[in-house]
């Protein structure tokens, strides 16, 4: 993985997906974002104002701050659209707001990605602020391989001022 965040500034934009609620044991143990992809692909096709073909995994966690393997989050597999104005059937809408994030590219199979998220979470972050992001995101765009040593994804962190409010 290249382990150099970047910081960027990101756009908002709209996702329309399907939803699951699991764990990071349920993800391993269970394969739970396979299966979320393996149904989402074929449901796409119903989702009809998508913006490029980029596919977005965001990942909402709890409030708190306090998160382990066993702690239940929910799961965004979808794309990007113009507005959330018409959801198909049995899924799920989220606006993703703008501001500063921090970027990682994850190089390798994704079932190493576990190492760059604990990167980001265990050394990196605590290093520039003390608050766990409300979610994170992950690109899976044209250069995502599945399984494979060359795939790359990228991981969108916001940081605290994307989404705390002035106290």
């Amino acid at each position: 993985s290249h382990f150099t965040p970047q910081i960027v500034q990101r756009e908002g934009f709209s996702l329309i997906g399907l939803s699951i609620r699991t764990t990071v044991q349920g993800i391993i143990e269970h394969g739970a974002i396979k299966r979320l992809e393996a149904t989402f692909f074929k449901r796409s096709i119903d989702i009809h104002n998508r913006v490029g073909t980029a596919k977005i995994l965001l990942q909402i966690y709890p409030v708190g701050g306090l998160f382990n393997n066993h702690t239940p989050y929910t799961i965004i597999l979808g794309y990007p659209v113009e507005n959330l104005d018409t959801l198909p059937e049995g899924m799920v809408g989220y606006p993703v707001p703008g501001g500063r994030y921090a970027k990682v590219t994850h190089v390798g199979s994704e079932a190493w990605i576990s190492k760059t998220y604990s990167f980001i979470y265990r050394t990196w972050l605590p290093r520039k602020q003390r608050i766990r992001p409300p979610f994170d995101y992950e690109v899976w765009d044209r250069r995502y391989l599945p399984g494979q040593a060359q795939s790359e994804i990228d991981i969108y962190v916001p940081l605290a001022d994307s989404y705390e409010k002035p106290k």
